[in-house]
């Protein structure tokens, strides 16, 4: 989207009982500042208009451009301008805007607001914030951790089990390690005219691909293995970890996985893009975030059906001896800036995201509270759900909560934007890209005076 869209509800009704008086649309209007996706479209087109027509509070939900919108937010909030009286909610964001939104904590004791109700990760991760300590600063709508998908029918037919342990000397199975990985991904990568699963590919097959795009893309792909190699770019004193080799090795293993299986279009793609791919029988594997399961089970595809689940591998000999890999918890959620709509703001959440959390997942197939892990009746609502909640529950067990700093934003995602593009283009070894690094983040933490 290249364009701000401005989505309003519609419709007039009255207000629900709850003793307060009854309030006619255009005396309450509650704006949100949305990131685009399945969730702000079932504010604009469902949940906003049933508010409306059940209380007369207007709900505007303004659609920014993902690129946009933090800066934009920011510049309204920090400008007191009162534009939105909510905002998306990124967990890596939220220095940014620590003085300018509402404590949630009286709303959630006055109106049995359930926070119970959330995975602790998720509490920790887009609830909390050590910068506003003992606050409630936000609540989770898309909380999200990548995984790794594979196609099931290519790794369980005979002529590839057999190709692979004779050229590796291993059974062929879905990857537990990067490492492995990067064997499996090569094994798959093949020509058009060569066959796969018995059949003659008509367009190249890649072996695995994640958004690679120049800037949040490739960092966003890149960041998955940097953390399940045990680094967490700093320690409890401020002493960056970055200068391990660790990174090094990690780095130049992603680099082959992206130079040897990866298609050559996965350098244009910043999020979802190739997934596509997927859908249409050219990947083998790929790391997939939850947002983009319809695209994957597509039934108009040829993977529908055929997909593996897990969580994404672990490093091999990473320094924390972790089982799975390590993503960071990402998603979303929406802070309540601090204006007088606060408190109403906060009523149409607890309205939406409480009062109707199953209706909420069905509408947007997020899954962010524990009803919808458990719900049978969300559960059976795709066919393939029986495969991925199990893999996606796996997943949030073991994910990296970001640090709550202002500065995280500045240290650790662009960091990994800088190191990652360049490292990936060549135009830095990765020795001089940590090296980099690790200067830019002292001399962050020394402005910030975290550092002598």
């Amino acid at each position: 989207m290249t364009t701000t869209q401005l989505l309003t509800a519609t419709g007039l009704g009255l207000a629900m009982a709850t003793g307060s008086a009854i309030a006619l649309a255009d005396e309450i209007t509650i704006r949100w500042a949305l990131h685009p996706g399945e969730e702000a479209n079932a504010v604009i087109e469902h949940f906003a208009p049933e508010y409306e027509r059940q209380t007369g509070v207007r709900v505007v939900g303004e659609i920014l451009p993902p690129d946009q919108l933090r800066d934009r937010m920011s510049i309204e909030a920090i400008g007191g301008t009162g534009r939105w009286d909510m905002g998306y909610h990124s967990p890596g964001w939220f220095g940014t805007f620590r003085d300018h939104v509402a404590d949630l904590t009286p709303f959630i004791e006055k109106y049995g607001f359930d926070l119970d109700a959330y995975p602790e990760l998720i509490r920790r991760s887009h609830m909390e914030s050590s910068s506003r300590p003992g606050d409630i600063i936000a609540l989770p709508t898309t909380p999200a951790a990548p995984m790794l998908i594979a196609r099931e029918d290519f790794f369980e037919h005979p002529d590839e089990q057999a190709a692979f342990e004779d050229q590796y000397g291993r059974a062929l199975e879905v990857p537990a390690t990067w490492q492995e990985l990067y064997e499996v991904a090569e094994f798959f990568t093949r020509e058009a005219g060569e066959t796969v699963a018995g059949e003659v590919l008509e367009q190249d097959l890649y072996g695995w691909t994640d958004a690679l795009g120049a800037g949040s893309g490739v960092a966003r792909s890149f960041i998955v293995m940097l953390y399940s190699t045990g680094l967490e770019g700093w320690d409890e004193n401020f002493q960056p970890d970055l200068d391990h080799p660790i990174l090094v090795e990690a780095a130049e293993l992603f680099v082959d996985l992206a130079n040897d299986t990866a298609p050559p279009a996965a350098r244009n793609w910043d999020f979802l893009e190739g997934l596509s791919y997927f859908r249409d029988g050219r990947l083998a594997m790929a790391t997939m975030w939850p947002q983009g399961l319809g695209t994957v089970e597509d039934p108009s595809g040829v993977a529908a059906g055929k997909v593996l689940y897990q969580p994404l591998p672990a490093f091999e000999g990473n320094l924390k001896g972790y089982e799975q890999g390590v993503p960071f918890l990402g998603g979303g959620g929406v802070f309540i800036f601090d204006t007088p709509n606060a408190e109403e703001a906060f009523k149409f959440l607890k309205w939406m995201l409480q009062d109707n959390e199953i209706e909420w997942g069905k509408q947007t197939q997020q899954f962010s509270r524990q009803a919808h892990f458990s719900s049978e009746e969300l559960r059976g609502l795709e066919d393939h759900y029986e495969r991925f909640l199990p893999a996606y529950e796996q997943v949030l067990q073991q994910v990296f909560v970001r640090q709550g700093i202002p500065e995280y934003g500045t240290a650790m995602w662009q960091g990994t934007v800088d190191f990652a593009t360049d490292v990936l283009s060549g135009d830095m070894t990765p020795e001089q890209a940590q090296s980099r690094w690790v200067r830019n983040i002292e001399r962050t933490f020394r402005r910030a005076g975290y550092l002598d």
